[in-house]
């Protein structure tokens, strides 16, 4: 009988820490040995990597699913088949599915509807709001990997006590940083006086507004326990806050970005015009460099996508009035390719990638070992990379449903090739395969 089901010979293994040349065995859905090459393991199946890299499956912690509700958008077997052609093998849903998953009755109804659906694996994030204060207990204790703060209030006087709740259950609190209503206000501002191009939309939320929102609940918090996540922070500003802080409490946070932010500026806002409409915008191309500086020395912890898919005819109505156009684009399959380029490019180096996309991610959302690294006793979720291979972003052709990005036209070097969640094959040669849904719920450790 062969000791493992599934070898991969010959590709070499990253971690954070480094790349080694190893055959990984995977058997039972975990991997079972990580061997020098040759050294006679026995398998049901091999897998030749020679000249490839086997990275961790990445983990997106932040993704919006159009799943229940607003599925026009995108279902949930096309959202995870496009994080399958991108590598990405853990999704964590946010909670604005319509309706919102704001109770227990809410959180149980997707536990039960996803993974008939998923393609990959998936956690979920309950809504936290200050009239659900007595659902976010029961939505930790039933798996909940953290608690946003995206409903009506929550960013406002009563979010230190959403946070005090959060935490005393043992939670995260995902804060997506907003600016006291002062772009809402500038919003309808502009509307009311008939301006409604990009110029006009682009002058609505201006840099500081991330600064000040993000000084406001470092000042909030700075005498707390509280543990909580800072959703894409995307200027050198906001940036200069939080490596402050991080010299004294470095433990009580963690900050993400998006590859949106650190290769697109106001000028492609303008180019894309209604079909690149996502908050926070796109800032300057300074703003890139200070992103990318906290990317490389740590600020910055990890890399994230908020793929947040609309239907084109949705994005259509903002060609003529720019206010009519929802907010978000589509990126969790471009997020890895997007990243492999810019290791191709110098950027930053493929053990410092799987930190900000796998590793680092899995660790602080408390579900590593489990995931987010290739190692004896993980999850066999493994993504095999050419690092050679080269293509056009085509947005016709991407797998998630909506078929725009931010990205068409641009030029990748450095391709996953093959994705598998828990020893299953979930994408060869660059497509998703069609299968029987394979995805489970990830539930951290508290």
């Amino acid at each position: 009988m062969a000791q493992v089901e599934t070898l991969i010979t010959g590709g070499k293994v990253v971690s954070s820490s480094g790349v080694q040349e190893m055959d990984v065995g995977i058997k039972d859905g975990k991997i079972y040995s990580l061997t020098t090459p040759g050294s006679g393991i026995e398998a049901a199946k091999s897998i030749d990597a020679h000249g490839k890299h086997i990275l961790p499956g990445c983990v997106d912690v932040h993704v919006h699913t159009r799943d229940p509700g607003q599925t026009h958008k995108e279902g949930f077997a096309t959202l995870t088949q496009a994080a399958a052609r991108g590598g990405v093998t853990t999704i964590m849903c946010q909670p604005t599915t319509t309706p919102p998953i704001n109770s227990v009755e809410t959180f149980m109804a997707v536990v039960e509807d996803w993974p008939s659906k998923a393609v990959v694996d998936f956690a979920i994030q309950g809504m936290a709001e200050p009239d659900n204060l007595g659902e976010i207990k029961g939505m930790m204790d039933a798996g909940s990997i953290s608690m946003e703060f995206l409903g009506v209030g929550s960013n406002g006087p009563l979010m230190m006590d959403i946070m005090k709740v959060v935490h005393e259950n043992g939670g995260l609190s995902g804060i997506s940083v907003g600016d006291g209503g002062h772009s809402q206000f500038m919003r309808q501002r502009l509307q009311e006086g008939g301006q409604k191009d990009i110029h006009a939309w682009l002058s609505a939320w201006p840099n500081r507004n991330e600064a000040v929102a993000t000084a406001r609940l470092l000042l909030l918090t700075e005498d707390t326990p509280y543990r909580f996540h800072f959703h894409m922070i995307t200027t050198r500003k906001a940036i200069q806050l939080i490596r402050e802080a991080k010299e004294t409490r470095a433990d009580q946070f963690t900050v993400e970005t998006s590859p949106k932010y650190l290769l697109l500026t106001e000028e492609d806002h303008v180019r894309l015009g209604a079909f690149g409409t996502v908050l926070p915008r796109f800032k300057t191309a300074d703003d890139n460099e200070a992103v990318w500086e906290a990317v490389l020395d740590g600020s910055i912890d990890m890399v994230a996508t908020d793929h947040a898919p609309h239907s084109r005819e949705e994005k259509q109505t903002g060609l003529e009035d720019i206010w009519k156009a929802p907010t978000g684009v589509p990126e969790v399959e471009l997020s890895l390719p997007l990243m492999l380029t810019q290791v191709n490019k110098g950027k930053l180096s493929l053990p410092q990638l799987v930190g900000l996309m796998a590793e680092t991610p899995a660790k602080e959302y408390g579900i590593h070992p489990q995931k987010g690294v290739v190692q004896v006793g993980s999850d066999a979720d493994v993504v095999i990379v050419d690092m050679d291979q080269e293509r056009v972003v085509d947005d016709a052709k991407l797998e998630t449903a909506p078929k725009y990005s931010a990205f068409g036209g641009f030029a990748l070097k450095g391709l996953p090739v093959m994705t598998m969640v828990r020893g299953q094959v979930v994408m060869e040669g660059s497509k998703a395969v069609q299968s029987t849904p394979h995805g489970n719920m990830v539930r951290p450790r508290r």
